[in-house]
């Protein structure tokens, strides 16, 4: 009989050895969905302080530091839900991370930021070339005009076809002047999150996945905005980036003002700004203000 406790006994004991270790093994997280906040999903949890852990997105295997039983990892969001697998030896945590909707391709908004620009900087020179160039079309239209009239209607819409090659070849030769002026963005998105360009104090830094720009975010110093110089140029290269991104540059600008002032009478936090569907959402650290642009 002694004989028989003492195996029950001891089977006990390896039993909870063994669930005491598969405690010891177990990752836990703050939700089990998460949303974009800023310019990246926040996965926040748990696990054994010797714990090795890693994250697992679409067959990418990455390493998560582990402090001391408390771990942080970013999830740059993309057009799809994605699925992040934690995890530390046989113990494993599934999570999402929602999808955003995104701006449409880089190079699409990185061709219209230019160009954008390039007509800021002209000051009129860019729209007195357009014309120079539209009024020698028409001639040419006139004169292919002229000859489809002698020639019959073949010539006609070899005239129209050559009208459309020309104009074809002008916006191929404005984008890449438009490219190369200072202050342009890359006319290729690099994947990822990246700062790519910086501008009197001021960085833009982008979220591309996939060739799709998924969010943007604006840096400056919060000195610049106690300089009147600095804060004019700040409040220009802005405006030329929310515009380029759909919103009412304006509008957020004067939403902005508003909610900077009030922060300086007492209010600790800023309200999303949202026009034309695109919100943004300021942020802070000790001497930089971040403006995050998502939609």
């Amino acid at each position: 009989m002694q004989q028989r406790l003492l195996g029950v006994a001891a089977a006990l004991a390896a039993s909870l050895a063994l669930l005491a270790g598969c405690g010891q093994q177990k990752i836990t997280t703050t939700k089990k969905n998460y949303t974009a906040d800023g310019m990246v999903a926040v996965i926040k949890g748990k696990a054994p302080h010797d714990a090795q852990l890693t994250a697992e997105i679409d067959g990418k295997t990455k390493k998560i530091t582990n402090h001391d039983g408390n771990f942080v990892y970013t999830v740059a969001p993309t057009t799809k839900v994605q699925t992040v697998a934690l995890k530390s030896g046989s113990a494993k945590r599934d999570v999402t991370v929602a999808a955003s909707k995104g701006f449409g391709t880089y190079q699409a908004f990185a061709a219209k930021y230019n160009m954008i620009l390039l007509q800021m900087n002209s000051k009129g020179k860019t729209t007195a070339k357009s014309g120079t160039t539209a009024s020698s079309q028409q001639k040419q239209g006139a004169a292919s005009g002229s000859q489809g009239q002698q020639s019959g209607a073949t010539t006609t819409a070899a005239g129209a076809a050559a009208a459309k090659k020309a104009q074809a070849t002008m916006q191929a030769q404005l984008l890449a002047q438009a490219a190369k002026q200072p202050g342009a963005l890359p006319v290729t998105g690099q994947e990822g999150i990246h700062n790519i360009l910086t501008v009197k104090d001021s960085t833009v830094r982008t979220n591309v996945q996939n060739g799709q720009l998924i969010g943007a975010t604006f840096i400056t110093p919060t000195a610049t905005l106690k300089s009147k110089t600095k804060a004019a140029a700040f409040a220009q290269q802005f405006a030329l980036l929310a515009s380029t991104l759909g919103a009412d540059a304006k509008a957020v600008m004067k939403d902005f003002q508003k909610q900077a002032k009030d922060s300086q009478n007492g209010q600790t936090t800023m309200k999303t700004i949202t026009s034309n569907k695109v919100h943004f959402d300021v942020g802070y650290s000790p001497d930089k203000l971040y403006i995050y642009i998502t939609k």
